[in-house]
């Protein structure tokens, strides 16, 4: 489940560890690495 995350910027980032969302790419709080939302990737 992800959290609620309301935002007008382009740029948000999210780490698929724990969820948590992030206006600048990374490496988060948790260990996980934050991902760009608006790029492609293969799932």
């Amino acid at each position: 489940m992800r959290p609620e995350t309301e935002t007008d910027a382009q740029e948000l980032y999210e780490c698929f560890e724990c969820g948590a969302r992030a206006e600048s790419g990374g490496t988060c709080e948790c260990g996980g690495e934050l991902r760009h939302l608006g790029r492609s990737r293969d799932l």
